[in-house]
């Protein structure tokens, strides 16, 4: 472990105490969030899961949530939106507000086409602020080669395939990094075998695949140029290609073919600054498959922690965006017959029995993850993560109106559904409200309704009015 990074006292201290201010936390909470930020290694500071953290201190996972969102407000950390790569553990992009956020994209590591989703590969994380504690982290260039791929480059949590270690998967696949100055020479040699061979320079997001077929030939060499960003190969043709492989389509931007065997590459750097490189050989047949991940603060959750949705509503979807949500649960609720409740007992007495209920959904429903998307009269939409969560708050909603009901002046009838499917963010959509459910289910619902309208009609009570 290397030696921590110095602190700002002065601005530590303030920000811890606008964030004792912001809310009460448990008396161990804001002292264990000072010692780790004092005491933990650059790296545990970089890209910090909340959900991670929170099992390392015995916090529940809505707690470790709410405290780095409250702690990213006043300036703590840095609150990240990070686009993965579903195809391997690149972080692919990092940005500060939502809107900056396009799921849309092409990895610079491995060159695989993704469309994420806010609940697969849209990560968030915490960094700690860099006027609290500067880690070498904020400063790419100064780490070793070795590091700024599979520290910097990579996110954390990735489970690697089958039952390896991250260490493990590196020595099968990796044949060497290096550093190559501006303007600097430097042959490696490699033995090549069949598959694909490839050169990576992340510091100027190239990317140059062999593939590698055949009978072994002998020794061969290839000059690869470092020049205006790209790479020139001039001994060597050259070009893009499209394949499908394994579970991605991956559009590589530079291939070549060579056959197997002993193998120079002359790299010369002739731009002015230095490239980082990575020499990667994969098997024959190696298929990508989507990465796993230990549990991580997806999109999605951010979006329905009711602490973000107040904190930053100023946060936006991009105008010409439209994220999805692949799979997302809804809990929709409805008074039973609101409006001959208004006419038996009056305005005010039925505004407060109204009040009364909404309270109690609301507290059920952030004590199950949920959080409310929107109310329209006495009806109430809630988004939920987990669709066990939204199952459970609709049967103790109706529990806890039940028992409402034993004292309540007039008691209260209540529907709930709880429909599952994928979702989006729509254009422009606030953080506090933000989730659209799928067409498919708007349509079933309006459809639905008009069959009520068309039963009270028949039954001749009219429906005017009536719920």
């Amino acid at each position: 472990m290397s030696v921590p990074s110095p602190v700002n006292e002065s601005l530590l201290s303030q920000r811890l105490a606008a964030l004792g201010a912001a809310r009460s936390w448990a008396p161990n909470v804001l002292p264990e969030l000072e010692h780790f930020i004092r005491t933990a290694d650059d790296y545990d500071l970089l890209r910090v899961n909340p959900i991670q953290y929170g099992g390392a201190v015995r916090m529940s996972e809505a707690d470790a949530i709410e405290l780095f969102v409250h702690a990213a407000k006043v300036g703590l950390f840095d609150m990240d939106w990070l686009l993965i790569c579903a195809y391997c553990p690149q972080v692919a992009g990092s940005f500060r507000e939502l809107d900056q956020v396009h799921p849309r994209f092409q990895c610079a590591f491995c060159n695989a086409i993704n469309d994420v989703a806010l609940d697969d590969y849209i990560q968030v994380a915490f960094t700690v602020s860099s006027g609290v504690r500067d880690i070498i982290f904020r400063h790419p260039e100064r780490l070793s080669v070795e590091d700024f791929y599979l520290r910097y480059n990579f996110s954390k949590g990735f489970i690697a395939p089958h039952g390896m270690t991250h260490q493990q998967l590196v020595a099968a696949l990796s044949r060497g990094f290096a550093d190559i100055e501006a303007h600097e020479h430097r042959s490696f040699d490699f033995e090549v075998t069949a598959g694909r061979f490839e050169v990576l320079d992340l510091s100027h997001k190239l990317l140059l695949v062999f593939f590698a077929d055949g009978e072994p030939a002998e020794p061969q060499e290839t000059l690869v140029q470092l020049e205006s960003g790209r790479f020139l190969l001039p001994d060597r043709p050259t070009a893009p290609k499209d394949m499908v492989l394994g579970d991605g389509r991956f559009s590589f931007r530079q291939t070549a073919d060579l056959r197997p065997g002993k193998h120079t590459i002359r790299i010369e750097n002739r731009t002015d600054d230095r490239g980082r490189f990575w020499f990667v050989q994969y098997p024959p047949g190696f298929a990508p498959h989507l990465v796993e991940y230990e549990p991580f603060l997806s999109g999605k959750r951010l979006l329905l922690t009711p602490s973000f949705r107040e904190l930053y509503k100023a946060q936006l979807v991009d105008e010409g965006e439209s994220i999805k949500v692949s799979d997302m649960t809804f809990l929709f609720t409805d008074l039973k017959q609101s409006t001959p409740l208004y006419e038996s007992v009056g305005d005010v007495n039925a505004y407060f029995l109204v009040r009364q209920h909404f309270e109690i959904l609301n507290r059920i429903i952030r004590e199950r993850s949920g959080s409310i998307i929107k109310t329209i009269g006495d009806a109430v939409m809630a988004g939920f993560e987990r669709p066990q969560d939204a199952v459970c708050a609709a049967i103790e909603m109706i529990e806890e109106l039940s028992r409402f009901n034993q004292t309540a002046s007039r008691p209260l009838g209540l529907k709930v559904g709880c429909p599952q499917g994928a979702g989006d963010c729509g254009e422009s959509q606030r953080p506090d409200r933000l989730f659209r459910a799928g067409r498919e289910y708007r349509r079933t619902r309006a459809r639905s309704r008009q069959r009520q309208r068309s039963l009270h009609q028949r039954n001749g009570d009219g429906g005017a009015g009536r719920r």
